[in-house]
């Protein structure tokens, strides 16, 4: 288990204590989902962890991992493709249209659609390095939830688990309206807590206004 981060099986568990719930073996994996979306709309920079690996060209396009949240660059031998709109998907290898000579690649294009990069202009079986930022998965492929999360976490899920009963006028609007407006609240509050300047941080901050000094590169901190 990485440090800093909660199985969600942890978060579903206080799920089920906080509504008493006798068995969620119906909609397990619905409460998975729920966790996926409650991370993403909190959406802070340490929700998600930075990744980098290596891609096969095939076809002139190549298998985005499925852990991928942001597409951050994509950097194929020396070159830094640039990002088209113009769909090139049914190019072949031999077309005219690709910007390439010989083995000589002058210039690529690419698009990022359907969990798919495409690209002009590069011969099969080319290499490509991909870096991005990704959800921080466990060895059976389940989201891992950030430390600081999981009140809001287990909020989002308890909302979305009674939305079926308010719309089928089981639950009142009224308590349904305090869960969604908890679940805001405590993302609001998890979103802020990440984005808090440590002590360190801090201390540059005055720095920076009594002295005016440089902006840091981001390795410093």
């Amino acid at each position: 288990m990485p440090q800093g981060r909660i199985e969600v099986n942890t978060i579903i568990a206080n799920v089920i204590r906080d509504l008493q719930l006798k068995s969620v073996n119906d909609v397990i994996d619905y409460m998975i989902e729920w966790a996926y979306e409650a991370e993403t709309a909190i959406g802070s920079y340490d929700t998600f962890i930075r990744k980098e690996c290596e891609i096969e060209i095939k076809n002139n396009r190549a298998k985005l991992p499925a852990d991928l949240y942001q597409f951050i660059s994509l950097k194929v031998n020396n070159i830094y493709p640039e990002t088209t709109y113009r769909d090139f998907r049914l190019f072949y290898k031999n077309s005219p249209n690709l910007a390439i000579s010989g083995t000589e690649i002058r210039t690529i294009k690419m698009t990022l659609e359907g969990g798919w990069v495409h690209l002009s202009g590069t011969p099969d079986s080319t290499k490509a390095g991909l870096a991005y930022m990704a959800f921080d998965l466990d060895c059976h492929g389940l989201p891992l939830i950030k430390d600081g999360h999981e009140k809001a976490v287990t909020a989002y899920i308890m909302w979305k688990y009674k939305t079926a009963d308010y719309v089928a006028g089981k639950v009142p609007m009224h308590v349904y309206s305090n869960l969604e407006q908890r679940w805001y609240w405590l993302c609001a509050q998890a979103r802020g807590d990440d984005e808090m300047p440590d002590p360190k941080q801090l201390e540059y901050i005055t720095a920076l206004y009594h002295q005016l000094l440089p902006s840091p590169s981001k390795n410093l901190f």
